[in-house]
């Protein structure tokens, strides 16, 4: 079975992209396959960083590597697509670059999970999302976290990426009867607390 694809979210104290030098130190690592960059639309001063990488190994020797940490970043969170069969692979990773490239990417991620959360409750709302999709959605996927280095310090985390064709779009599908409405409540259980922003995504 291939290595699922992680994805390394940073937030940085800038609302501007990298600059080119930085970009060209990243395709030298191993393992390194795109980046992208978008400001938040909840707080127009925080940049963030999408970095997608091959593997685990990939993302966590990145993390702790002078280009990693580097960049000043304010928070640093990694995220392994969901595993399963080739097939629920490759629709993870359709889900992830259909997300990341919508016009507005939302980004939910829940800490402090509990056991069945990430397959169970998220992927029960994944599903149901999937099959009935609201107007404006064009595609959804969620990861579990990768520890860094020190294999500690870090509490159990899902993030969830939900593609949009504009913010509104989300919070009028939110506020309207539908497959969200129906199916939050499995995420207001076994997680600790909630974090939620949205941004747009362009790939660098």
């Amino acid at each position: 079975m291939a290595a699922s694809p992680v994805f390394v979210f940073q937030a940085l104290s800038q609302n501007e992209q990298p600059a080119a030098a930085v970009l060209n130190e990243f395709k030298k690592q191993e393992g390194f396959q795109r980046a992208l960059f978008g400001v938040k639309m909840e707080d127009p001063e925080t940049g963030v960083l999408c970095t997608e990488w091959s593997s685990a190994e990939a993302a966590t020797s990145y993390r702790s590597s002078q280009l990693g940490t580097s960049l000043g970043a304010k928070e640093t969170l990694a995220f392994a697509a969901a595993a399963g069969e080739q097939q629920q692979q490759q629709q993870q990773q359709q889900g992830w670059r259909a997300a990341l490239g919508a016009p507005c990417t939302e980004v939910f991620t829940a800490f402090g999970v509990e056991d069945g959360f990430a397959e169970g409750n998220v992927g029960r709302f994944v599903s149901a999302v999937g099959a009935r999709p609201p107007e404006g959605f064009e595609g959804l996927a969620f990861g579990e976290s990768v520890q860094g280095d020190d294999g500690g310090g870090e509490e159990r985390a899902v993030r969830m990426v939900i593609g949009w064709v504009s913010r509104e779009a989300h919070l009028e599908a939110k506020g309207a009867p539908g497959a969200i409405q129906e199916n939050i409540h499995e995420l207001r259980v076994l997680r600790r607390a909630v974090d939620l922003f949205h941004v747009a995504f362009r790939e660098l």
